[in-house]
């Protein structure tokens, strides 16, 4: 079986981000890997992200500066 990679690119959205991360852990497939990418926000949505950083199924990226959204899915598929 195949594993799916899913990428949650994202920038200040911490009224939303835990609910989008919650929604892909508990799908009933499990062979996936989920990076989040935080694209330099300024909220507190890095802080939320952070809360899964020891579930062995999330990983995450920062961008140093905003890039976009194009720019922080192409840089989670090359690093992974």
């Amino acid at each position: 079986m195949k594993k799916l990679l899913v990428i949650i690119p994202f920038y200040n959205v911490e009224a939303h981000l835990e609910e989008a991360i919650e929604g892909v852990l508990q799908q009933t497939y499990q062979n996936f890997h989920l990076v989040l990418v935080d694209d330099a926000s300024t909220d507190n949505s890095r802080k939320i992200a952070e809360q899964y950083k020891n579930n062995s199924k999330v990983d995450l990226l920062y961008n140093p500066e905003n890039k976009g959204c194009y720019y922080s899915v192409n840089k989670a598929l090359l690093t992974y």
